[in-house]
């Protein structure tokens, strides 16, 4: 199968059909308890420039990055009750984005003075914003997990968010790419799987069959969340959730919320801690991720060369996403039967970007709700 003609998947600043699509969903934006009362942090979200902060009431609030005097962030400002003052001329912004004080100003027009605040709510340990046209939609809840043990992982990947998208739904490269994992476990060890998907309501289905009856499945949910439950290594019973955020054009994070039936919320707590603590470690004592990837890219290293660390599995993902280009030409993609999942994934894109583009509405894919998680994870059969 020869690749699509080109379609602008990788652009997702304001206006632009692939950023729009995004805007239409609650995306993950930071973790709860990273936020401090009176701390706030410039933040970055499709390409737009936003502040975060937490009032002295202790909620978390999201407003335009700058301030609509002369321009200077308001991440460096003082939070004052539910509002925050820039500290260049003392201008007032209140959590709805009006400004209400301008100090210097001996007849105010702060009633005239505005700025865009966002729909911010915080859920199983993160802080959740809608950057899209109202109506704002509901943010999915699972009930029945609000009392299990879960750990978050995010990490900021430095290539284009549908690099890692398709990635995500591309099952089969893990046996080329992944030191460890599923298709390195003695039972799956050398077998050749088939890769099929599906379309459904909420986005697509990717199941890879293997000779010996393992099934895997993944649900993409519309337009940029991955779930699945793991049937194996250290994950093995964990709900897995998984979205790709761009930052910008060329950067992206990749927020995981892990969630353990089997443990409780202080044990999820216990294996969190151990788990920034192996990142802390990481970030302190090994070369930094893109040094190692540039590394193999430009030859001083061979891919056996990689020396086995926590991160491997960013550092294989890298290699490979990078080496496409930052932003690659996928029109001159050829592709296979095992690309089932990647073709279903840019039809989807393609066809919801066009009804943008057209001034139409965009199919209203539903969130990860309980009944959808509960009808995943109770098939077990491949589809016909």
């Amino acid at each position: 199968m020869n690749g699509s003609t080109h379609v602008d998947f990788e652009h997702t600043g304001p206006g632009l059909p692939a950023g729009e699509l995004l805007r239409r969903y609650w995306q993950p934006a930071f973790v709860s308890e990273e936020l401090p009362v009176a701390h706030p942090k410039p933040l970055k979200i499709l390409g737009e420039e936003l502040t975060l902060y937490r009032g002295e009431d202790k909620v978390a609030r999201i407003i335009d990055g700058r301030c609509p005097h002369r321009g200077l962030v308001m991440s460096v400002g003082k939070v004052e009750g539910d509002s925050i003052r820039c500290r260049y001329h003392g201008w007032k912004i209140d959590p709805t984005g009006q400004c209400v004080e301008q100090p210097f100003e001996p007849k105010s027009f702060a009633a005239k003075v505005r700025v865009r605040s966002y729909p911010v709510e915080e859920y199983f340990g993160l802080i959740w914003v809608y950057l899209g046209p109202a109506p704002t939609p509901p943010l999915p809840r699972w009930p029945s997990l609000e009392q299990c043990g879960y750990f978050h992982v995010v990490e900021l990947r430095k290539w284009n968010y549908f690099h890692d998208l398709e990635n995500t739904v591309d099952d089969v490269h893990q046996r080329w790419v992944h030191a460890e994992g599923i298709y390195q476990d003695a039972a799956n060890a050398g077998q050749i799987p088939a890769a099929t998907a599906l379309e459904t309501e909420f986005g697509l289905m990717q199941y890879t069959s293997f000779p010996n009856g393992y099934l895997r499945k993944l649900a993409l949910f519309m337009p940029n969340m991955l779930y699945f439950t793991s049937g194996a290594g250290m994950l093995r019973g964990f709900k897995s959730f998984l979205w790709n955020v761009p930052v910008d054009d060329v950067s992206h994070k990749m927020f995981f919320l892990l969630v353990a039936a089997h443990l409780s919320p202080e044990d999820g707590r216990d294996v969190a801690d151990g788990v920034r603590s192996g990142m802390r470690y990481v970030a302190s004592s090994l070369p930094p991720v893109e040094q190692v990837i540039q590394s193999v890219l430009s030859g001083e290293k061979r891919w056996e060369d990689i020396e086995s660390r926590p991160d491997l599995l960013l550092i294989e993902d890298g290699i490979v996403l990078v080496g496409q280009g930052i932003i690659p030409d996928r029109s001159k993609n050829r592709l296979g039967a095992s690309d089932a999942a990647i073709i279903l994934l840019r039809k989807l894109y393609t066809r919801e970007m066009s009804r943008i583009e057209k001034g139409e509405q965009p199919s209203a894919f539903p969130g990860p709700d309980e009944r959808l998680l509960a009808q995943i994870d109770e098939f077990q059969a491949e589809p016909a």
